[in-house]
């Protein structure tokens, strides 16, 4: 068996960490072995592997008893439930809102005539809630605006080498910070 590290295929770079730890049956180790006798690259992986072991080995024994918690199975179960995404199918979110569309269908032949009148005042409700955001998003767009409109007229008022000039826009933008900020605190009160 020939090993060449330039062509990574035949170097056993995955399998070193299985030797280690005395997973490997003794045909494979004896081949590893060999494969060590030829190839610096994996003999020098092989050892930074060990040393890292001994070093981790070190530091653990150092330390002492680690206290863990009593619920702390429990805690990593909760968590690792709670944070593994992508490992359902994409099927199942398709059944979950068809499950939601059916409980919603019910829930309005539960209301019966009622059902209308609920829904419409729901509608109501958003269309007002968008309206007010929409509102509020032409305002800062707005403001944004007359701020940019405001600066590029100075700029180009200003040239580039007038010191008293580039104060002057410093104190444009500090005022105009200042009366945001005063107006946000008006707001709040």
């Amino acid at each position: 068996m020939a090993f060449d590290r330039e062509n990574n295929f035949d170097c056993p770079v995955h399998e070193i960490s299985a030797y280690i730890d005395g997973e490997l049956d003794e045909v494979r180790e004896k081949e590893l072995e060999t494969h060590f006798e030829v190839c610096r690259d994996c003999v020098d992986d092989l050892n930074a592997q060990k040393r890292f072991l001994s070093e981790l080995d070190l530091r653990l024994s150092d330390e002492g008893e680690v206290e863990v918690p009593t619920n702390f199975a429990k805690q990593i179960i909760v968590n690792a439930e709670s944070s593994v995404t992508g490992l359902r199918p994409a099927r199942e979110r398709y059944n979950a809102l068809f499950i939601c569309a059916g409980l919603f269908l019910f829930a309005l032949f539960a209301m019966g005539a009622e059902s209308g009148r609920v829904l419409s005042s729901t509608v109501e409700t958003m269309e007002q809630t968008a309206a007010v955001g929409g509102f509020f998003g032409h305002v800062v767009y707005s403001i944004f605006l007359g701020v940019v409109v405001v600066l590029r007229s100075f700029a180009s008022q200003v040239h580039m080498g007038d010191l008293a000039g580039l104060g002057l826009a410093a104190f444009i933008c500090t005022a105009i910070v200042g009366l945001s900020l005063k107006f946000r605190k008006a707001e709040r009160a």
